[in-house]
């Protein structure tokens, strides 16, 4: 079977916290993060701090173990509704690749078998990705050869992209291209813009 999420060691990481946690607790957990997502608020979290603090109280764990169940969790269900998953092919997943104990699992699928819908509604109206692209600049230098003894200039592209969050931050990423990079990176583009056309 396809893997549809990558397989991270703090994913993995993740998995073991949550066949730790008490059978009885964790579909409660997963309840309430299914309805902040359903719910469709951008940026909003499932718990606020003097939850999240209850919670390593009652599930024994350390703050930063939270932090990384929840965001997993809320994370596999969000790429859960993204591929449009069936619940077979997400029980498939969970139990042979992230090897969740099969309580873990049912949690999970029926989870998903109550919230896909409003899940994938919501997720509709907003994008996956922390940040967009809002504007490119860019400009051509020049980079002298590392070496001492050769008087080699290496032209580079420049790119700056100017990306935009959900919550309406602004930041920029400023990348540098060889003429060989620079080609291989149009190739790509090229290709994605064909893809692209083929579904209109």
């Amino acid at each position: 079977m396809a893997t549809w999420i990558n397989v991270t060691p703090s994913l993995k990481r993740a998995a073991n916290i949550i066949n730790g946690l008490d059978t009885s607790k964790f579909p409660l957990l997963l309840s309430r993060i299914s309805q902040s997502l359903q719910a469709g608020a951008i940026n909003e979290k499932a718990f606020n701090n003097e939850e999240e603090e209850k919670l390593e109280v009652s599930l024994g764990l350390e703050k930063s173990d939270l932090k990384l169940l929840l965001e997993s969790t809320t994370f596999i269900l969000e790429q859960a509704a993204y591929y449009m998953t069936k619940p077979a092919v997400l029980q498939r997943y969970l139990s042979d690749t992230l090897e969740l104990n099969e309580d873990k699992c049912e949690a999970f699928v029926n989870v998903w078998i109550n919230s896909a819908k409003g899940i994938v509604e919501h997720l509709r109206q907003r994008s996956l990705f922390p940040a967009q692209l809002d504007e490119v600049r860019w400009s051509l230098s020049l980079q002298t050869a590392s070496n001492a003894q050769t008087k080699q200039v290496i032209p580079k592209a420049v790119f700056q992209f100017g990306l935009k969050t959900n919550a309406g931050a602004r930041d920029n990423a400023t990348v540098a291209f060889t003429h060989e990079e620079l080609y291989e990176f149009y190739k790509n583009i090229e290709t994605i813009q064909t893809k692209l056309d083929g579904l209109h």
